[in-house]
């Protein structure tokens, strides 16, 4: 592999033996590879959230505090609420919002249902009226209860849909106000006060 690179950036010369410029190029790309991961596992392993108090509470400095020495502790927070809860408030969000998205579209999918099924039941009565000797009549009273149906149907799908992003609502309340109130407790051990 080593030799592959190297002879397509023309570090060896015609016999294939590698160049001191090559081996260096070489070195200093394994160095750069292993200071990065050094770097990578010694930092935190949370990304930095979108922003740092979530709850938008007040939170005043009681000691003194930099501007520059808050945000570092509400990060800190923001990290150490995250770990104690294994919760993270901007992901949940994130996933409740695309679980929400889901379900608007199944709702908005169940809109029409009453006139499907209605055009569905006038086929059916029209074919079975047609045999019967009144294709009319039979496609009204197909028509009628294919509306009904289809009708209660997208209800059922909609009052369903509704019912779970209800729930999926308390959940993230409730995991957030947990979350929240070891947020709270950090920052106030370091001397913050929190409202």
């Amino acid at each position: 592999m080593i030799s592959e690179i190297s002879s397509h950036r023309g570090f060896t010369d015609q016999r294939g033996v590698l160049h001191r410029s090559g081996m260096l190029c070489i070195a200093v790309a394994l160095c750069a590879m292993w200071s990065t991961a050094a770097a990578q596992s010694t930092s935190d392993s949370l990304p930095i959230p979108p922003g740092t108090n979530p709850a938008d509470h007040a939170i005043f400095p009681a000691d003194g505090q930099t501007e520059q020495q808050q945000l570092t502790d509400q990060l800190e927070a923001y990290r150490w609420a995250t770990r104690q809860t294994s919760w993270d408030p901007y992901q949940a969000y994130d996933k409740m919002a695309e679980q929400g998205y889901v379900a608007a579209r199944t709702a908005e999918s169940t809109e029409g249902a009453a006139i499907r099924g209605a055009a569905k039941g006038a086929l059916v009565g029209l074919a079975i009226g047609a045999i019967a000797g009144d294709a009319g009549k039979g496609a009204a009273i197909g028509a009628a209860a294919g509306g009904i149906t289809g009708g209660m149907r997208g209800r059922r799908t909609r009052e369903a849909a509704q019912s779970q992003s209800d729930l999926a609502m308390e959940e993230f309340n409730r995991s957030f106000a947990n979350w929240d109130k070891y947020y709270i407790a950090n920052l106030e051990g370091k001397k913050y006060t929190v409202k």
